[in-house]
């Protein structure tokens, strides 16, 4: 295959897996009625079990597995990494659940849209990075319209920075993760998968699980589990054939889905002050791609 041809099928891995991102908005609205935390346990629990035939099905990625499992010791860093990284997943799952079935879209997309910039932030605190001019720009205008919108709701938009923030560790500890990405996926289900299980046992013992009470609840369950690894599969696809610079353009499709959403189909109340934050925010994020293609085409 020639590289146009592998680029194009990375543009089309990426933009499915962020399209699909973007309408489970509408996939966790239809489970509003079951709690959060058990429809994290079923994302995580099926999860794991959809992506465990995935691994040990083939030769190389089950090799890979078992010689990082072999060399413990050795790796014993590595796995604190993917247990930092699994954390801070499954709490950015929580939290979008929940911002969905208590009709916090608007904040939620807020937060999906400063991403960007709360991970160039983690990464120059943490990983040392340089940064252009027009990147510290883009920080300092999407700090005021975040500022602005803190203004207007009164109190901090902490859905959003949480979203932003869990988001932004996990991408840094992804950075440290050197394992395979089939195998690292697998691991981080595998350590929070018991803790999902067990959670899901206390609902049953206590007689407040709904997953079995019903047949269209219980099946849309299983599949919140499919449905969380098939975009993460397909985003790893996709970025091993095209620049992180172009998958900073696709990662725009998620909010935008979101915030479309809960404007037209939620009906969201958005107010004047609203749309200026996110006027600001959008305008830091166009300076945000615009100095990162710049920076692409000098080099």
């Amino acid at each position: 295959m020639t590289k146009w041809n592998q680029e194009k099928l990375g543009y089309l891995y990426t933009a499915i897996a962020y399209l699909l991102w973007g309408f489970l908005t509408l996939y966790w609205n239809t489970l509003n009625t079951v709690s959060s935390m058990e429809i994290l346990a079923h994302r995580v629990l099926w999860g794991f079990i959809f992506i465990a035939p995935l691994l040990f099905l083939q030769t190389k990625k089950r090799l890979a597995f078992f010689s990082f499992v072999n060399e413990f010791k050795r790796n014993i860093l590595q796995i604190f990494y993917i247990f930092v990284a699994s954390l801070a997943i499954s709490l950015n799952w929580l939290l979008f659940i929940w911002a969905v079935n208590f009709n916090h879209l608007i904040e939620a997309s807020l937060g999906l849209y400063i991403t960007p910039i709360i991970s160039m932030i983690l990464s120059v605190l943490v990983l040392k990075e340089r940064v252009t001019k027009g990147t510290i720009i883009s920080m300092v205008t999407a700090f005021l319209g975040v500022l602005l919108i803190t203004f207007d709701f009164g109190k901090i938009p902490w859905i959003a920075i949480s979203l932003a923030v869990t988001s932004g560790i996990y991408g840094i500890m992804k950075k440290y993760i050197k394992v395979d990405a089939l195998v690292g996926m697998f691991m981080e289900t595998l350590m929070v998968a018991p803790f999902a299980f067990v959670f899901l046992l206390f609902l049953q013992h206590s007689n407040k699980i709904q997953f079995g009470s019903d047949v269209h609840f219980s099946l849309l369950l299983i599949g919140s589990g499919i449905l969380t690894v098939l975009p993460l599969l397909w985003f790893a696809e996709g970025s091993k054939r095209i620049s992180l610079t172009t998958i900073g353009f696709f990662q725009y499709i998620t909010p935008t889905i979101t915030f479309l959403i809960g404007l037209f189909i939620f009906e969201n109340i958005i107010t004047m002050i609203h749309w200026i934050s996110f006027s600001i925010i959008w305008f830091s994020l166009a300076i945000f791609s615009f100095s990162s293609w710049k920076g692409k085409n000098i080099k």
